[in-house]
């Protein structure tokens, strides 16, 4: 059924060694209709060495208000869940 799609879109930045393991630093749900249902920055766990601006978007000042990890996990569980 429609009413229980959604669509899930998760930028990543790079951290540990050369920046090279992905972390995610947004994760953004919309349903089926259109509406977002969670867009957020999210805090990895490890530092960012490298922000792939280029491609995810993402700046250093979007990481001021991001949640952490674990919690934006709480935040997303639930809204997958139908």
């Amino acid at each position: 059924a429609p009413h229980k799609l959604v669509a899930i879109d998760c930028e990543m930045v790079g951290t540990g060694p050369g920046g090279r393991t992905s972390a995610l630093a947004r994760c953004s749900i919309v349903s089926y209709g259109g509406d977002v249902l969670y867009d957020q920055y999210v805090r990895p766990t490890a530092p960012i060495v490298d922000y792939r601006t280029r491609w995810s978007g993402i700046r250093r000042q979007h990481m001021a208000n991001a949640v952490p990890f674990g919690k934006a996990q709480r935040e997303v569980r639930p809204r997958l869940r139908f």
